[in-house]
C-alpha cells in the first residue's frame, strides 16, 4: 500500500481523537470478541551464536555457546515437562499464559520441576550438549499450543515479544521509541478489529514498538491504514493511526 504522510502535530491530534473508538467498531462487535490472554512481553533464552535457523528439517533455532551458559525463561508460565527424553538427552517445556508453549533442549543441568511457576528471564537450566548434538547449544522451540506436533518459527515468535536473536540476557529488548495519541486507544491481542482489547490507553502514551505488521485495515480520523505496532509492554497490537508519527509504516521498525 503507498505510504500515507501524516503532518499533524500531536496537540491538534490530540485534540482531535474521539474518545468512543480506536477504529469504527460496533458495540456488538466489541462484546463479541473474545477473550483471549495477551501475548507476553519476551526475555532473551540465552547469549550465543545461532548456528541453525528453523526449516522443514528443523523446527526451532539452535544456539551455541560454552558448557554451562545459563538458559532462561522467555517468558512467566507454568513448566510442563523437564526430565531426559531421547534426542534431546535432557528437556524442559513452559507453557505461557497466552496458551504458547516455549521448549528447551540438550541442557546438561535443568533447574525447574513439573508444575513449578515461573517468571519471564527466570534461570531455568545450563547449557549442555546432552542427546543428539555436536556441541553444547541450546536447542529453542515454540509452539501454539500443548497439542501442536511442529514448532513455528521461533524468530518472529520471540519478535512479537520484543526479542531478536541472538540477543543479551536481562539487556533492555531492541525497539524504537514513540509516543501514541488519542484518549481512547485500544490495544489489541492481534492486528485485527475483532482481537481482544487487553487495555485503552486514555492519552498521549510513551511506546516501546519492536515490530510491525500488515493486518485488518482501520479508518479513524481521516486516515486509513493496514499497518499495526506491537508494543510488548502493553501487551499487544495498536493501529500505527495512532502513533505519532508522519508515516504510515513506522522507519526503522521491523516486521514482526
Amino acid at each position: 500500500m503507498p505510504v500515507i504522510n501524516r503532518t499533524k502535530s500531536l496537540g491538534l491530534l490530540a485534540a482531535a481523537a474521539v474518545a468512543s473508538a480506536l477504529v469504527p467498531l460496533s458495540a456488538a462487535t466489541a462484546e463479541a470478541a473474545p477473550a483471549q490472554p495477551a501475548g507476553y512481553a519476551g526475555s532473551c533464552p540465552t547469549a550465543g551464536t545461532v548456528t541453525q535457523g528453523w526449516h522443514s528439517g528443523h523446527d526451532g533455532v539452535d544456539i551455541a555457546n560454552t558448557r554451562g551458559t545459563p538458559i532462561y525463561s522467555t517468558g512467566a508460565g507454568t513448566v510442563i515437562v523437564s526430565g531426559t527424553a531421547s534426542g534431546y538427552g535432557q528437556w524442559i517445556r513452559i507453557r505461557h499464559d497466552d496458551g504458547t508453549v516455549t521448549e528447551y533442549g540438550h541442557m546438561y543441568e535443568r533447574l525447574v520441576s513439573v508444575n513449578q511457576r515461573v517468571s519471564g528471564g527466570q534461570l531455568i537450566a545450563r547449557m549442555g550438549s546432552e542427546g543428539q548434538s555436536t556441541g553444547p547449544h541450546l536447542h529453542f522451540e515454540a509452539h501454539s499450543s500443548t497439542s501442536s506436533t511442529r514448532g513455528m518459527n521461533p524468530g518472529p515468535y520471540l519478535a512479537e515479544r520484543g526479542v531478536s536473536l541472538p540477543c543479551t540476557p536481562g539487556g533492555s529488548n531492541p525497539g524504537t521509541n514513540f509516543t501514541t495519541w488519542g484518549t481512547s486507544v485500544r490495544v489489541r491481542t492481534d492486528a485485527k478489529l475483532n482481537a481482544a482489547v487487553v487495555r485503552t490507553l486514555t492519552g498521549p502514551t510513551p511506546v516501546n514498538v519492536t515490530c510491525q505488521k500488515r493486518g485488518d485495515m482501520v479508518t479513524a480520523e481521516g486516515y486509513s491504514n493496514d499497518a499495526w505496532a506491537y508494543i510488548p509492554a502493553l501487551g499487544g497490537f495498536i493501529t500505527n493511526i495512532y502513533i505519532d508519527h508522519k508515516d504510515a509504516w513506522l522507519p526503522g521498525v521491523p516486521t514482526c
